[in-house]
C-alpha cells in the first residue's frame, strides 16, 4: 500500500509542477483487467492432454497497468509502463504471481516487485529523425505471430531522410550485459536490427533483418540471423494479413568440440496468413500458420517455435491468441505467456488451419466463433510411430460493451485431442480439454 500511495503522490507532484510552470504535460492511460478461468484436465501448469482425470484448475487473476507520458516540450517525451499487477492470482496478490526466489534459509521469499516499472524511455525528435532510448517496448514486430512483447534496453533511430511512403528504423539492443558486472571480456548478448516499411492506403509492407550475437557463455557463442517480412492488404471489404520469418546461422559454436558438446546450426521457418471478408456486421475469414519442427538430425536446430517465438522451448509468439486453447495465455500449449509451452509440441512444430467469424449484433454485443485443426510438422525427434495429430478445437465467445470504457467478455472452448498425445504417453489415456473464462476490462 505504501508503494501505491508513493507512486500516486509522485504522479500528483508531477501534475502540480506541470500545472504551475505550464512547461510539462502529463497524460496517463492504462487498463484494469479481471479474469476468471476454469480449465478441465489441467494440472496447475496449464492443460495436460496426455492423461485423463488429472482434475481441473480454476482461478481469478487480475492486471493493472499505468502508461504515463510526460511531454517535456515539442521535441522530448518520457514514456513509461508501470504495472501494479500483471496476471496476479487472487489469494496470492503480494508476490505478483511468479516473482519469487529461495533465500539462504531455504524458504520462499517474495521479490520486491509489487510495483514493476516495466518500460521507461525517452523519445527525442532530433534534426535527423526520431531517437528513442531506454527500456523500450521490445519483442513485438508487425504481427504477433512469432513475437512476444516485452522490454529491452535499446537505442533506436528513425532517420528522417527516408521519405514517405517509406520509413526506416535501425537499433542496437543490449540483451545481456556480461562485461560490466561479471568482469569477463566480451561476454554480452547484443541484437542489431534494420527495418524498412512501405505504407499507402490499403497496403502496408514491412521487412527487417536481425543479427544476434550471443557470447554470454564463456566456452561457446551463438551468431544468428533473422529475416522477417510482413504484409497487410485491404481492398474494400476484403483483407489479407501475412508474416514470414526465417532464422539461420550458428545456434551454438563451441570453442572446443567434444563428444557431448557439438556445434549446431539453426535453420527454422515460420509462416502465417489470415484473410477474410467483412459483409455488413459479419466478418468471416480463414487462417493458416506453420512453424517448422525438429527432424532427427541433431546437427541442425530446426524447431521454429522456440527460436522465433522467444527463447528455446518458448513456443510461438506469446501475444498470438487466435484460439482459446491452442494459443491461450494460461493453457500451456503452443505458446507460453503464463505457463510454459508444451515441450513436445515445441519440438514437433505446428501446422494449423482454421476458420473464424465475428458478428456484431448491436453496438454493444459482438459474437465470436472459430474452428481449427492442428497437427505436428515433424515427429521423428520424439520417437518412432508418433502420430502427428494435435486435434480439433472449437471456440465460442461473446463480448458486451457495458460502457464506452468497460467491456465484459465470456469464452468457451473444447479441444478434441489427437493421437499425438496418446502415442507419447504410450496408453489410450489422453483426454479432451475444456475451457470456460470471463473477462472484465476497464480502459482509461
Amino acid at each position: 500500500m505504501k508503494k501505491i500511495i508513493s507512486t500516486v503522490a509522485a504522479l500528483g507532484l508531477v501534475v502540480g509542477v506541470a500545472g504551475t510552470a505550464s512547461a510539462l504535460d502529463l497524460t496517463v492511460t492504462g487498463q484494469y483487467v479481471l479474469e476468471g478461468y476454469m480449465m478441465d484436465n489441467a494440472d496447475g501448469s496449464g492443460f495436460n492432454p496426455y492423461m485423463e482425470d488429472v482434475g481441473s484448475d480454476s482461478a481469478w487473476v487480475h492486471t493493472f497497468q499505468l502508461r504515463p507520458t510526460l511531454t517535456v516540450n515539442d521535441k522530448i517525451k518520457m514514456i513509461a509502463d508501470i504495472r501494479m499487477a500483471k496476471d496476479s492470482d487472487w489469494g496470492n496478490q503480494d508476490d505478483v504471481g511468479r516473482n519469487k526466489a529461495t533465500n539462504a534459509a531455504g524458504t520462499t521469499a517474495d521479490f520486491d516487485r509489487t510495483i514493476d516499472v516495466h518500460k521507461i524511455y525517452m523519445e527525442y525528435m532530433s534534426p535527423v529523425g526520431k531517437i528513442r532510448a531506454g527500456r523500450t517496448p521490445a519483442g513485438a514486430w508487425a504481427h504477433d505471430f512469432v513475437s512476444s512483447s516485452g522490454n529491452a534496453n535499446r537505442l533506436m533511430w528513425w532517420p528522417n531522410m527516408v521519405q514517405s511512403p517509406f520509413s526506416a528504423v535501425v537499433f542496437l539492443q543490449k540483451s545481456t550485459e556480461g562485461d560490466w558486472y561479471g568482469g569477463t571480456t566480451d561476454s554480452d548478448s547484443d541484437l542489431y536490427e534494420a527495418g524498412l516499411s512501405y505504407k499507402v492506403d490499403g497496403l502496408l509492407l514491412n521487412v527487417a533483418y536481425d543479427y544476434i550475437n550471443d557470447k554470454t557463455v564463456e566456452t561457446q557463442e551463438s551468431q544468428r540471423h533473422l529475416l522477417k517480412g510482413y504484409a497487410n492488404i485491404s481492398m474494400d471489404n476484403i483483407y489479407v494479413e501475412s508474416e514470414i520469418a526465417y532464422m539461420f546461422g550458428d545456434w551454438v559454436d563451441y570453442d572446443v568440440e567434444t563428444l557431448t558438446d557439438q556445434d549446431a546450426d539453426i535453420d527454422a521457418w515460420a509462416f502465417m496468413i489470415d484473410g477474410g471478408m467483412k459483409m455488413g456486421n459479419l466478418d468471416v475469414g480463414a487462417m493458416f500458420f506453420y512453424a517448422s519442427g525438429q527432424d532427427d538430425d541433431s546437427d541442425d536446430m530446426e524447431a521454429a517455435m522456440g527460436p522465433l517465438g522467444g527463447s528455446i522451448s518458448d513456443g510461438i509468439g506469446d501475444d498470438f491468441n487466435p484460439y482459446y486453447i491452442l494459443t491461450g495465455d494460461h493453457t500451456g500449449m503452443l505458446n507460453s505467456d503464463e505457463y510454459a509451452d508444451d515441450a513436445n509440441m515445441a519440438i514437433a512444430g505446428v501446422l494449423c488451419l482454421g476458420v473464424h467469424s465475428d458478428f456484431q449484433v448491436s453496438d454493444q454485443l459482438t459474437l465470436h466463433g472459430a474452428l481449427a485443426y492442428a497437427w505436428a510438422d515433424e515427429t521423428d525427434a520424439l520417437g518412432n510411430d508418433i502420430d502427428d495429430e494435435y486435434g480439433w478445437e472449437i471456440d465460442l465467445g461473446a463480448k458486451y460493451k457495458l460502457l464506452d470504457n468497460l467491456t465484459y467478455e465470456v469464452r468457451a472452448a473444447y479441444m478434441d485431442t489427437g493421437d499425438f498425445f496418446d502415442d507419447l504417453n504410450g496408453t489410450d489415456d489422453e483426454e479432451d480439454l475444456y475451457l470456460l473464462s470471463h473477462h472484465l476490462t476497464m480502459t482509461f
